[in-house]
């Protein structure tokens, strides 16, 4: 058997026992070079697989070998050379050998708001989405961009015909907590809502099974279809349609329709409804309206037409740009409802940013109030939106406090005022365009860009009482009830102990936020591990998760936290562990370390009493005392510090 044929049938064996995912991205564009004196040369298409493939399988591979060559082989995975590469004249030899063929760069001066946020990081959308939105709600709406946006990673992927997704892959840019996303997703309306969008092919009380690597059966993944370009409103496709038929009655063809719709210098003026149109005939988009007046056969240029027509309607209103950071903390972090965080973004959306010449337009007018901006997230009772921003009507509360983005301004007519009696009236308000931080990543901000402080200089709470600020020391529910546990007097009159001291001190060890490549650093973790990580992107709340969940009884006989909780991280980058954990693993740091430092480590001391929102979660999954706690503290939050 030659080289190439040992290789392909390890290829065959790998195929079946690993992960579909991982195959496809680290082996399958592998290629034996040569098999010399025992030594297998296999190449990679990049160094990150070469990485992955040493670190992960290189044993595994040499032991299939030896049982296919019958012959002691080792093997060596190496960088394939590019066609570029091959190319190049050749020089001086001692040139070549100086060469540079790996730059190590690290990235300084940030400004701590760029480096939380990370503004590159973004989510792009169609902005006609602002009047789909009206039409399917603000669930369906996050429900599309997150099965949109974990979309495009199977297309970055090269796989066109779909891969199989973590299903927190979609929950992660969904702008939905964890319970909201599965109501939604199984919610009737909204699936229906979602058609043209996002479609299930596999039926809903249908169950495949496969046999996985442990012998076990194992549910094969749900598939779904999702439309990469939004279809039209129901409303915009009965008007395109009246419009083309129009035309067709008056003996124009279906070609020549299509090209005087699109000769239309404004697209908005296509889709002011017609006396004459038909609702009842359900389009998703241009081409199925085309497609219904030929008899379901498309001629190559009317397809194309169609196509240009469809997509000059979608990119009527530019694209929607949303931050990574909105959605995946901001949303949580500030309590948004999705159609509270729907709004926010609609409203930056109309605000104006011109990256050029750096102007900005904070401003935006609602022209129809807050009629027009229920309507904007699907809502007909204009008084929920009203009730957002009077935070003094707590039985009407729900979500967060808005006024944190949108601020109400005066209007510029001195003979109008603001009347809540007038649901209608026109309303002003400037919008936060940057996420709520200062430049040192600590301060929130209101939408006018000031700090809310009394006159002596405190925090203010006349509107929202405390807030939550970027290391988590305040923090407010639903109703403004403030949950910081600093804030308020221990429900014990016992001195501090040596053992309760760091709570004191906490904040002064803590860090504001986490960061996996510190927490990774910090640890002393293998750099190959490290660039794995950080490669693709795993998340560090899921690591902290998994630290905890090692110290806690629940996991057994489990004793080393670090190590399980990067194999856990390198088997799935977003996973995290379920339950309390998740819930300990989003608290800011500071609050997490407070919890750690009032729980004994030994059975003989005494717990400290602590009036924490958490606090008797934090007992029940970490029990009374846990002498794994300073290695968890050693881990979070750096050697030595507990010392």
């Amino acid at each position: 058997m030659n080289p190439t044929e040992a290789w392909q049938s390890v290829l065959g064996l790998l195929q079946m026992e690993m992960p579909r995912a991982s195959f496809d991205t680290w082996v399958r564009d592998t290629e034996v070079l040569s098999l010399e004196m025992g030594v297998m040369i296999v190449a990679t298409r990049n160094a990150y697989a070469r990485d992955w493939l040493e670190s992960r399988l290189a044993s595994t591979v040499q032991r299939l070998l030896i049982g296919i060559l019958h012959q002691s082989v080792s093997v060596q995975f190496v960088v394939r050379d590019s066609p570029n590469e091959e190319m190049e004249p050749d020089g001086n030899e001692d040139e070549k050998e100086d060469d540079e063929q790996e730059v190590a760069i690290e990235p300084v001066q940030w400004l701590d708001y760029d480096k939380i946020v990370q503004p590159h990081k973004q989510v792009v959308v169609k902005g006609y989405l602002r009047r789909l939105g009206m039409e399917i709600g603000p669930k369906a709406t996050w429900l599309y961009i997150g099965f949109h946006q974990a979309a495009w990673r199977v297309h970055a992927s090269g796989k066109e015909s779909g891969m199989a997704l973590h299903s927190g892959d979609v929950l992660r840019f969904s702008g939905l907590s964890f319970g909201a996303f599965w109501r939604s997703l199984r919610h009737r309306g909204i699936q229906s809502e979602l058609n043209g969008l996002v479609q299930r092919i596999d039926p809903a009380h249908e169950r495949k099974y496969r046999r996985g690597r442990d012998g076990r059966p194992h549910r094969i993944p749900i598939r779904y279809q999702v439309c990469m370009t939004p279809r039209l409103t129901r409303a915009d496709a009965t008007t395109i349609y009246s419009r083309i038929r129009a035309l067709l009655d008056q003996g124009i063809s279906i070609l020549n329709a299509l090209q005087e719709l699109l000769d239309t210098e404004d697209v908005m003026e296509l889709l002011i409804p017609s006396e004459s149109a038909n609702p009842n005939i359900p389009f998703d988009t241009v081409m199925d309206i085309a497609r219904f007046e030929t008899g379901g056969v498309l001629d190559p240029q009317v397809d194309h037409l169609a196509q240009e027509l469809h997509r000059r309607i979608i990119n009527v209103l530019g694209d929607i740009h949303i931050t990574h950071y909105f959605i995946t903390e901001t949303i949580k972090r500030f309590n948004l409802t999705p159609a509270q965080a729907w709004l926010v973004t609609v409203a930056r959306d109309m605000a104006y940013l011109n990256s050029r010449t750096g102007e900005r337009r904070e401003v935006v007018t609602f022209k129809g109030g807050y009629q027009e901006m229920g309507g904007l997230v699907g809502s007909n009772r204009y008084k929920t939106v009203q009730a957002w921003f009077n935070q003094q009507w707590k039985s009407q509360q729900r979500g967060g406090d808005l006024s944190r983005f949108l601020v109400e301004v005066e209007p510029s007519d001195s003979k109008t005022y603001l009347d809540l009696r007038v649901e209608s009236m026109s309303r002003t308000f400037r919008v936060l365009l940057d996420e709520p931080l200062d430049a040192n990543g600590s301060n929130k901000v209101d939408a006018n860009g000031s700090n809310r402080v009394d006159a002596d200089g405190s925090n203010s709470q006349t509107q929202m009482e405390a807030l939550v600020d970027a290391n988590g020391s305040n923090m407010v529910d639903a109703n403004g009830t403030a949950l910081n546990s600093l804030k308020h007097p221990l429900n014990t009159n016992k001195n501090n102990t040596s053992t309760t001291q760091h709570a004191e001190n906490s904040a002064g060890v803590a860090p504001d936020f986490w960061e996996l490549e510190t927490l990774l650093q910090q640890n002393d973790v293998h750099p190959k591990v490290q660039r794995e990580l950080l490669e693709v992107q795993a998340s560090v709340h899921a690591f902290v998760s998994w630290v905890l969940y090692v110290a806690s009884p629940q996991s057994g006989n489990l004793a080393d936290p670090l190590g399980y909780a990067i194999s856990r991280l390198r088997e799935h980058s977003l996973r995290e562990a379920r339950g309390v954990f998740r819930q300990l693993a989003d608290l800011p740091p500071t609050e997490l370390l407070m919890l750690i430092d009032t729980t004994p480590t030994r059975a003989y001391e005494i717990p400290t009493q602590i009036n924490h929102p958490l606090a008797h979660a934090w007992k029940k999954a970490m029990g009374s005392n846990n002498p794994l706690l300073p290695a968890v503290r050693e881990i979070l939050f750096g050697e030595g510090v507990s010392e």
